[in-house]
């Protein structure tokens, strides 16, 4: 019994239906025309220009200190309220959440002033799956600059931007 199309023909196929299949799995890429018959670009729908980082956040410090955020967000604006150390308190977190990356200003009452800034993404964690990461960054004391630390959000994954 014969095959209606040669070897060729059923390769080309099948590569031809990869191809299809790998851009109807992709929803965020549209096929444009453009000089050369086409060509695949990013959708140009608006996508939300920050991730959620609203709720508790547990910050660990390489230094030893944890500090407890429970922020608020609207849109990219945050803020609200953080404690480290059992005692030392701020009533006044402010900050801005741009693409996947967080800045904070925590203004201690202990008369130290935190600034607390994510790396630009997300990265991968031990319990991340695609499309989630976990929040990393660089924090010092504005009055004293010598004084750094690197930290991490603990107990939350957070969703990356391009998959919301």
């Amino acid at each position: 019994m014969s095959e209606p199309f040669s070897r060729a023909e059923q390769r080309m196929r099948v590569e031809g239906m990869v191809r299809q299949g790998e851009m109807l799995s992709q929803p965020d890429l549209v096929v444009r025309p453009d000089d050369g018959g086409g060509d695949i670009a990013p959708a140009d729908a608006p996508g939300p220009t920050a991730i959620r980082v609203d709720g508790y956040l547990k910050i660990v410090q390489d230094n030893g200190y944890i500090a407890h955020v429970t922020l608020h967000q609207d849109g990219q604006q945050v803020w609200g309220t953080a404690n480290h150390s059992g005692n030392v308190r701020c009533d006044n977190v402010t900050g801005t959440v741009v693409g996947e990356q967080l800045s904070m200003t925590i203004p201690w009452d202990n008369g130290t002033r935190g600034i607390y800034t994510s790396r630009a993404h997300l990265e991968d964690g031990a319990f991340t799956t695609f499309g989630q990461g976990i929040m990393r960054g660089d924090t010092y004391d504005e009055l004293h600059p010598d004084v750094r630390a690197t930290w991490e959000v603990q107990d939350r994954v957070f969703t990356r931007l391009d998959h919301m």
